[in-house]
């Protein structure tokens, strides 16, 4: 919701499913090993709370309409039912959902949502009735001082910074949620497994298209150059860089933060 680079804050716990248990304990650990290398946090709890569910299914779509109609959550935020619809459709062979929340300076977290539901906490402000936008009957009266009070029933307050650097606002992983269809994907399943540590990792937005650097995210782009079958340092460079970046920056500066590390730990500068 706040436009920033999110990233996990609390140790994850990768749980997998669909496939024998011999490969799907490979894919745990293959983001456990990726995570660690990276910089996130991975919970040493033998019976952690699953916070990326990993399945594997040769009917994808009939899972997600599953989850969407128990777990809409993990969808990720959607402020209308068009944007619902679209979350709620499979459209790649390995595809990731998040669900996000923001922190801030006090460590209130609140997961990201449309609140259409009026189940916010809500908030009463006071300040000038010009600002507000409100027209009680000191305003109608023409004095151009006066004080008004607002509810917002579903708002929430957050604590931040006055920087144009940093707001002191963290976006962080809640849930991931991750399908694959191997049968779709055509390839081996140690590309599969670094495929899927990259996305319950990080969102990557720009997973349909090519990338310039050979990267594991070009697997399904199509007519990509660049494919690698496996872990790139240029993957491993991005991912330590989102986790190295400064959190709290404003988007413009932690993207810039984000590539300037991502640059010095792919040519060793």
């Amino acid at each position: 919701m706040i436009g920033k680079v999110a990233r996990w804050e609390s140790p994850i716990c990768p749980y997998a499913l669909g496939l024998p248990d011999d490969v799907t304990a490979l894919v745990v650990q293959r983001v456990k090993d990726v995570a660690l290398q990276t910089g996130a946090r991975v919970s040493t709890n033998p019976v952690c709370k699953p916070n990326i569910v990993i399945a594997f299914t040769s009917t994808p779509q009939e899972l997600l309409d599953n989850i969407r109609k128990d777990h809409r959550e993990w969808l990720g935020y959607h402020s209308s039912s068009e944007e619902l619809d679209r979350l709620g459709t499979v459209i790649r062979p390995i595809q990731a959902w998040y669900s996000t929340a923001t922190m801030d300076l006090q460590g209130h977290r609140e997961i990201d949502g449309s609140r259409t539901d009026g189940k916010g906490h809500g908030l009463i402000i006071s300040g000038p009735c010009y600002l507000l936008g409100t027209t009680d009957g000191a305003r109608a009266r023409g004095n151009p001082f006066a004080i008004c009070t607002k509810v917002m029933p579903n708002a929430i307050g957050v604590t931040v910074e006055g920087s144009r650097l940093a707001d002191g606002l963290r976006a962080t992983f809640d849930h991931v949620t991750i399908i694959a269809n191997p049968l779709a994907v055509g390839a081996r399943m140690a590309t599969i497994q670094d495929y899927i540590a990259v996305v319950a990792l990080a969102q990557i937005n720009s997973l349909d298209k090519c990338q310039a650097l050979p990267s594991i995210t070009n697997l399904l782009a199509g007519g990509c150059t660049q494919v690698s079958t496996a872990l790139t340092a240029n993957d491993l460079g991005y991912l330590k860089a989102v986790y190295d970046a400064n959190p709290e920056g404003v988007p413009g500066v932690q993207k810039n933060d984000i590539a300037r590390r991502m640059e010095h730990g792919i040519t060793g500068q």
